[in-house]
């Protein structure tokens, strides 16, 4: 085994033996499961884009990035504040093993606790015979985990200590859960028309999670909930050049935050 798996293997042992990952994984579980009783014994079962499909969603984008970003950084930062990090540069381990290796452990992680969760969520579920297992959900799941697994490598990269770290990670959380509604609504107040409608879809590219919540709603089938305005940037998107599309722009968030940690490490290694 080469010293690349072995680092990516002792990562996520470190990652496994983490609180903060069990407190997720519960948390997660909890959470679905209830919205999940709720749904089977107090709504009626439907394909459409429900409050039992939204909540699911927004369960989700609140919960993953929390954890994955702050988990993360915090991962990073403390390699840096202990100084394992320095005590790694003298081992011949090139810096993307470094960080590739904390990404993956990482995605591993959170990937397995996000099964766990589905796969109880699925034996509830069984109980109806209308049910049906949410594929696109599980997708776009997976999507967010790898999105902030690598914010977070760039957060903790930045940071020289974990209290910093944790900072950080909180501010970049809010920016793109709460902040970012904000400056659409002020968006909505000064702009209108199509000014308004060209703003509102580039910062839905800028902000990963508007992103996964786009590309739910536009690849589970219910595109109308844009509503007629955005007919074009949905009929688009659900063409076979928007899936190439939204899968670019999505690689473009997993790739471009690893590359700027490693130029941040290799100027941290060279100070």
């Amino acid at each position: 085994m080469n010293k690349g798996k072995m680092f990516i293997l002792s990562e996520m042992k470190k990652m496994a033996r983490t609180k903060s990952l069990l407190i997720f994984g519960i948390l997660l579980t909890v959470l679905l499961l209830a919205i999940t009783m709720v749904q089977l014994f107090a709504m009626p079962v439907t394909s459409s884009y429900t409050r039992f499909s939204a909540s699911f969603l927004n369960v989700l984008l609140f919960l993953l990035p929390l954890f994955t970003l702050t988990m993360g950084a915090l991962s990073m930062a403390s390699d840096i504040e202990s100084k394992w990090f320095a005590l790694l540069k003298t081992y011949p381990i090139k810096m993307r093993t470094y960080t590739w290796g904390k990404f993956l452990a990482l995605v591993g992680s959170f990937t397995v606790m996000v099964l766990i969760g589905y796969g109880l969520v699925l034996v509830v579920s069984s109980l109806n015979i209308g049910s049906e297992l949410d594929y696109v959900l599980i997708l776009l799941s997976f999507v967010t985990i790898v999105v902030f697994s690598s914010i977070s490598i760039v957060v903790g990269s930045l940071s020289n200590n974990r209290i910093q770290s944790l900072s950080l990670a909180l501010g970049v959380w809010a920016f793109f859960l709460l902040i970012y509604d904000y400056l659409i609504m002020a968006a909505g107040s000064l702009l209108s028309g199509t000014l308004l409608k060209t703003v509102i879809i580039i910062m839905t590219f800028i902000n990963p999670v508007e992103w996964v919540r786009t590309g739910y709603i536009l690849y589970s089938g219910n595109a109308t909930v844009l509503g007629p305005v955005y007919y074009d940037f949905a009929s688009f998107f659900q063409s076979s050049w928007g899936v190439v599309t939204y899968i670019l722009v999505t690689a473009l968030w997993v790739s471009a935050p690893m590359v700027l940690s490693n130029v941040i490490l290799k100027r941290k290694e060279g100070s």
